[in-house]
């Protein structure tokens, strides 16, 4: 994660000052980022302009003011975040925003909380998962063409929390 760190005071007087920084950073690091956009006694205030990273909708969380020890701990835990989990939050931020990177950070504690099934897309698909994989029921194969999966996993997903993504489908356990 990349964010670009402002000089507040020198914007306000019509003067773009400052430096794109990777995070985590250390902070002796971070000390003479700041130092080197002229934030001093004088000019106290700093705010981000501009980020990247590479999951998305992480991003939305990032605001202006965003703390910088917050942003820094958020790099450090996506970071952390093996593929699936990347996957996984990307998923859940499909359909739910936070506000903010402490509600950002609390999710990512959460995600044990969530499956992902990046192969399943539909109810069919669903229906078919719990069958076959969960083995939640046992259809004998000469019936198995005659069984509704699609509705046998409409069901599912309207007893559940479950929610289709482009990333998949998400099962919510909370």
């Amino acid at each position: 994660m990349k964010i670009y760190i402002t000089n507040l005071g020198k914007y306000n007087e019509g003067y773009l000052i400052g430096k794109w920084v990777k995070l985590p950073v250390a902070d002796d690091v971070l000390d003479r980022v700041l130092e080197a956009i002229g934030i001093d006694e004088y000019y106290e205030e700093y705010f981000i302009t501009d980020y990247e990273t590479e999951i998305v909708g992480v991003g939305n969380s990032i605001g202006e003011y965003s703390s910088l020890v917050e942003l820094n701990k958020l790099a450090e835990r996506l970071e952390s975040l093996c593929q699936y989990d990347a996957d996984k939050l990307e998923a859940v931020l499909e359909y739910t925003s936070c506000r903010g990177v402490t509600e950002l950070l609390e999710l990512i504690d959460e995600l044990d909380n969530f499956d992902l099934l990046p192969d399943v897309d539909d109810d069919e698909a669903l229906g078919y998962y719990y069958a076959d994989e969960c083995c939640c029921i046992d259809i004998p194969e000469h019936i198995r063409t005659y069984f509704d999966f699609e509705s046998y996993g409409r069901d599912i997903r309207l007893g559940s929390n479950i929610l289709y993504t482009s990333y998949g489908c998400v099962i919510d356990n909370r």
